[in-house]
């Protein structure tokens, strides 16, 4: 069985697209990627309790935000670095959603929102993949309420 996860940067002023990505962990390595991410946060934090304070944010890594901000480049780069070379030690498959937002909204006369039309490739995707791998899986995400409110009665009309 695969664990997927999937999580979103939303489309705003200064970003033109909507991206919507997730990856996918097999449940015999799950406490060993656990494991190392945990060995990560001790490591930069002094901690690996999840708490706040010691979270993996993607966005605040780069931009050096939050409790990022009074770390300099080359250590939040080092940082990104061990995060990847867990998803290259561990054969972690990743899909990616890039939608530009305008290019969508102005094809069609009635877009489909961003959101629910990036959930749908992914989780076509996980499909995908499990197919291919004969396997089974779980998807988790982040809560995004109204989001997820309009995904799933759409989803729960689809049949």
């Amino acid at each position: 069985m695969y664990l997927m996860y999937f999580d979103e940067v939303k489309f705003e002023e200064g970003n033109p697209y909507f991206f919507i990505g997730g990856i996918l962990i097999k449940d015999s390595i799950i406490s060993d990627v656990e494991k190392s991410i945990m060995k990560i946060q001790f490591d930069f934090f002094g901690s690996s309790l999840l708490k706040i304070e010691n979270e993996l944010h993607g966005k605040d890594i780069f931009q050096g935000k939050g409790v990022y901000k009074k770390r300099k480049l080359p250590e939040r780069l080092k940082l990104f670095e061990e995060i990847a070379q867990i998803l290259i030690k561990y054969k972690i498959p990743i899909v990616l959603i890039c939608i530009d937002v305008e290019a969508h909204r102005n094809k069609y006369v009635t877009p489909v929102k961003e959101y629910s039309w990036g959930l749908q490739l992914a989780l076509e995707r996980f499909s995908d993949f499990l197919d291919i791998e004969k396997d089974i899986g779980i998807v988790f995400g982040d809560y995004e309420k109204d989001e997820v409110a309009r995904a799933i009665v759409n989803f729960s009309q689809f049949k």
